[in-house]
């Protein structure tokens, strides 16, 4: 990938002699050798399991380690349950202040393990003679599972390079942390291991985005003009940000986001939003669903398996149920699975915890979309009701309506057609257009362009979740109504879709 290539970060063996590295990140420094974890010089007290799983994970940033292999290497002579791991885990954050001030270290990957993005600086350490044998601690980092984004993180990278600012753009669950982590990761060597992770999900207050910037770079900032402060500070420096869930405090990530942009020609630029921060120099990349069998295609299993959507499904199930087989008859119900969940990556990996238990044809024939869940991942991707929470969240008032109110449209629809039906309790035209606009742009619509005009859809998990959200305004009846009017009035007219 144009050069970018990855560095190791495993202990070194010369002479003899065993080279304990030291490593740092943030405010915190780890000696291997040692076995002592220190914040600003002050030894941090932290147990003998906990300093295994960071020195693990610290050791391979960036890695998505699956947790059985951190408890096999950790527990190695016992066997232990998976809370113990995350107890140790829960105390390895607490010593890190970990999600304090928007800086993360150890994050949750959806139903795969523990990653450490935190900004890891090897440090130069002393070294300890020793007779006894070199034993490596684990091997050379394998790049974490991706399925169907390959050519995407290569085309990414790319992007990236040529023109230094670049927003992954998409709705939630479609994969934009992950396509980040994995450029990042390519990225590592060209930018000497200057690549900072900022998450920036826990942040509520706009004006510590700055701060928690800052924080990842390992500085402290002391004026006013946090955002100028930051960019003088690093002006001479060649980096690389990533800025990760941005669409909360979108106002405040653009601003800094420019003035780093235009303040170094060294600074680069990747940002995962589900709307754009619409500031100078930014490039957008849209991440699209993973790819799955259409309706009318070969129904195989050989035949569905060439569909990253389905090979994706695959591999979940097999990780948790131990096996998995994908037979003929089984490979019509993967494929109705994957287009009933729009070949979102997290909508997939939650329904194969689901399919690992009940079996594929009963998870089909029950599959709730809105309640499927997941404890080790992040709390607005638990459940796919959650992640469409975070996102209505965010919406006007007037978007909100709108969303609910264009729920009965199932297919493709126009523009004509959403005012039609949202527009008339209450809602005017140009208010229902700039609603459309806005839910478009926050990756809650999807349009489609053909040789007449702009057609739009909803994502069957979006407009699940939107029809609750018309229940529970009393809207269903009114709505319902208007839609079949609209109908109605266009079934002679074959020129574009109507949605019914």
């Amino acid at each position: 990938m144009l050069g970018w290539g990855r560095s190791n970060n495993w202990l070194t063996h010369m002479h003899g002699t065993v080279v304990h590295k030291k490593l740092r990140f943030g405010p915190f420094e780890l000696s291997i050798g040692e076995r002592v974890l220190r914040r600003d010089g002050r030894v941090l007290p932290l147990g003998d399991r906990a300093l295994d799983i960071l020195t693990y994970l610290a050791d391979r940033p960036g890695e998505v380690i699956a947790k059985q292999a951190l408890i096999n290497h950790v527990w190695s002579d016992v066997i232990v349950e998976e809370g113990t791991l995350r107890v140790h885990v829960a105390a390895i954050r607490k010593a890190l202040r970990d999600g304090q001030f928007g800086n993360r270290y150890i994050a949750n990957v959806k139903g795969r393990g523990y990653s450490f993005v935190g900004t890891v600086a090897p440090l130069a350490g002393g070294t300890e003679s020793s007779n006894a044998k070199f034993a490596p601690q684990g091997r050379p980092p394998v790049r974490p599972m991706m399925i169907g984004r390959e050519t995407v993180v290569g085309e990414v990278s790319e992007k990236l390079r040529n023109e230094r600012f670049v927003t992954l753009l998409g709705p939630g669950g479609i994969g934009k942390t992950t396509v980040a982590l994995a450029v990042a990761r390519a990225a590592a060597e060209e930018f000497g291991r200057s690549v900072h992770f900022v998450d920036l999900e826990t942040l509520t207050d706009p004006r510590h985005v700055a701060g928690a910037v800052a924080t990842s770079l390992g500085f402290a900032l002391r004026s006013k003009d946090s955002g100028l402060e930051l960019v003088d500070l690093v002006r001479s420096q060649k980096l690389l940000i990533i800025l990760d869930n941005c669409e909360h405090v979108i106002e405040a990530v653009a601003l800094l986001a420019e003035q780093l942009y235009q303040g170094s020609e060294q600074i680069y630029l990747l940002a995962t939003s589900r709307e754009l921060l619409k500031v100078g120099g930014e490039h957008c990349w849209r991440v699209l669903p993973l790819d799955f069998p259409p309706v009318g295609s070969e129904q195989t299993a050989n035949a569905v398996l060439r569909y990253p959507a389905v090979q994706l499904l695959a591999r979940r199930v097999a990780a948790r149920a131990g096996s998995f087989v994908l037979t003929d008859e089984e490979a019509p119900f993967v494929a109705e699975m994957c287009r009933k969940l729009d070949g979102i990556p997290l909508a997939i990996e939650l329904a194969a915890g689901q399919v690992a238990a009940l079996g594929l044809k009963n998870t089909v024939a029950r599959l709730e979309l809105l309640k499927l869940g997941h404890r080790s991942a992040v709390a607005r991707h638990q459940t796919l009701k959650a992640t469409l929470d975070w996102s209505y969240n965010l919406l006007s008032e007037g978007e909100r309506i709108v969303l609910r109110r264009i729920a009965p449209f199932v297919g493709q629809f126009t523009l004509e057609g959403a005012r039609y039906v949202a527009g008339e309790l209450g809602i005017g035209t140009e208010e229902t257009f700039d609603a459309i606009a806005g839910l478009v742009e926050k990756s809650l619509i999807a349009t489609q362009i053909d040789e007449t005009q702009v057609m739009y859809r909803l994502l069957d998990t979006t407009r699940a979740y939107a029809l609750e959200k018309l229940e529970e305004h009393a809207e269903v009846d009114a709505v319902l109504r208007r839609h079949g009017q609209y109908v109605a009035g266009h079934l002679e007219s074959r020129s574009y879709p109507v949605g019914n």
